[in-house]
């Protein structure tokens, strides 16, 4: 037998793609544990360290898109192996960053390799499973939740026992195995890109000009709307010129001979379906992620650590679902048409039961929360992502990718924007100052309850988000359960 056969099984193959993107979740989750240290550090305020993450989630998200494209031209591989030696490059720099204002740069360049790493797993690793995405996707959405577990654990654990250096460099070794698992496994220089010969040298450049300009804007719009305020002219302004340069990708898009975004996607039924589902799910919920260490650690008096474990309930909910719902998705190919109105269902019931919180809830209800949206969420995204896959031409599967991963980026924050500004919003209408900040400090005799009042608010219109959702996919299985569509 050829020595080399092992390499063949393509579940050797799965497990050498899994290490970058995991590395990449894991410091996107576990980076959040070691901004207030690097806060006392550089003597900054938090608002000016929020910047590490939120560069890095910035340059990922307006990036992904683009970074799908261009693996769908030159290969996925050889710009996931790009990703992987760009991203531990930056992770050594962020180690030895002498100012915030450095560390933000290198976090945006992490941010940026993040974007070539995330846009092509999946297509490297459904390449080996072409008649059973579903196994794969189900394995991948295991490790991911995993990730989203233990990232804030090993994060914390790190930062408090040695130093915020100390979580930069870690990446660095997991980098490194990556880099050698991808070297000596996935044969980076085979040529994967399935473009046709004269496609190369029309790349679409302007589209991503215009793309990643229109969703930056917004995103750095969403993210100031609180500090600007909501009704500022610079607030609207960011909201018009991102309307201005959106209208002028699609009319770029729908003109040009190869387009970044193929928009006939959006006229197949399957593709707009799961693509609704997966966008009104995370704007709904993604609040929580936000909101409730409020909740928990000052209102409730838990510690961090008790916070990061309720949180948890969603991922080990996902852990419970997902990968068996994904298995059915290979055996039932509509079988995701009744996933999704039922995952949808789960989730908004969550949200429903959370709007009812207060601060004589046991921490047990707040977990079982997080467990029952978990449960939903397990229905929803691998299921529907297989299916996406299932109909769409292999040369879009990087930019499909990478949109997928893009509207969720951009969804979660624009939840936790406008999240923050109903909550705030609702504090001021009762006198108390619109500051979050107010809600840590405590001083003030009532604010926790103001604070309770625009939580649950928040959590309500989330659960009004997620049951649209549910009804229209209902309302879409019960439509294309008798006769397939044309455009499925």
């Amino acid at each position: 037998m050829n020595k080399l056969s092992i390499f063949n099984n393509r579940w050797i193959f799965f497990a050498a793609a899994m290490p970058g993107v995991l590395l990449t979740l894991m410091d996107e989750f576990g980076i959040h544990q070691a901004v207030p240290v690097i806060t006392d550090t550089f003597n900054a305020t938090i608002p000016e360290s929020q910047w590490i993450a939120l560069g890095y989630l910035l340059s990922t998200g307006a990036l992904l898109m683009p970074a799908g494209r261009l693996a769908d031209r030159i290969g996925y591989k050889r710009l996931y192996f790009i990703g992987l030696i760009v991203f531990v490059t930056g992770a050594v720099f962020a180690g030895f960053a002498p100012s915030l204002l450095s560390l933000i740069l290198f976090k945006v360049l992490q941010g940026v390799a993040a974007a070539m790493i995330q846009a092509t797993t999946i297509p490297i690793i459904i390449s080996k499973f072409p008649n059973d995405r579903g196994k794969a996707l189900g394995a991948f959405g295991f490790l991911m939740a995993l990730s989203a577990i233990i990232g804030p654990v090993i994060g914390g654990m790190i930062v408090t026992l040695f130093s915020w250096r100390a979580f930069m460099f870690l990446s660095v070794p997991l980098g490194l195995i990556s880099i050698g698992l991808a070297w000596f496994v996935l044969n980076i220089f085979e040529n994967d890109s399935v473009s046709e010969i004269g496609k190369e040298n029309k790349f679409d450049w302007i589209g991503v000009v215009l793309s990643t300009g229109s969703l930056l804007l917004l995103l750095l719009t969403l993210s100031k709307a609180n500090d600007y305020g909501w009704s500022s002219y610079l607030t609207a302004l960011g909201f018009i010129i991102t309307g201005l340069l959106l209208i002028a990708f699609i009319v770029w898009e729908s003109k040009f001979e190869f387009p970044l975004l193929p928009l006939h996607l959006f006229t197949k039924g399957t593709f707009l379906t799961a693509q609704t589902g997966m966008f009104l799910v995370v704007l709904g919920n993604s609040c929580i992620f936000f909101l409730m260490p409020f909740y928990i650690q000052d209102l409730k008096g838990y510690s961090a650590f008790i916070s990061g474990l309720v949180i948890a309930g969603i991922p080990l909910g996902f852990i419970t679902t997902g990968p068996a719902c994904s298995l059915l998705s290979d055996r039932y190919s509509n079988g995701w048409k009744l996933f999704l109105p039922i995952g949808l269902i789960l989730s908004s019931t969550s949200m429903l039961f959370l709007s009812f919180l207060s601060l004589d809830n046991s921490i047990w209800y707040s977990f079982l929360c997080m467990f029952l949206m978990g449960l939903g969420i397990g229905f929803i995204f691998m299921p529907a992502q297989n299916a996406v896959y299932g109909i769409i031409d292999k040369k879009d599967q990087g930019v499909v990718t990478g949109f997928i991963n893009m509207v969720r980026n951009s969804s979660t924050l624009t939840s936790i924007a406008v999240g923050t500004a109903v909550v705030t919003i609702f504090m001021a209408s009762q006198g108390y100052p619109a500051s979050l900040d107010a809600v840590r400090d405590g001083s003030s005799v009532g604010i926790h309850e103001s604070f309770i009042g625009g939580m649950t608010t928040v959590f309500l219109i989330g659960f009004s988000v997620i049951a649209l959702g549910a009804l229209l996919t209902t309302i879409s299985y019960f439509l294309l359960k008798q006769k397939k569509p044309i455009n499925n």
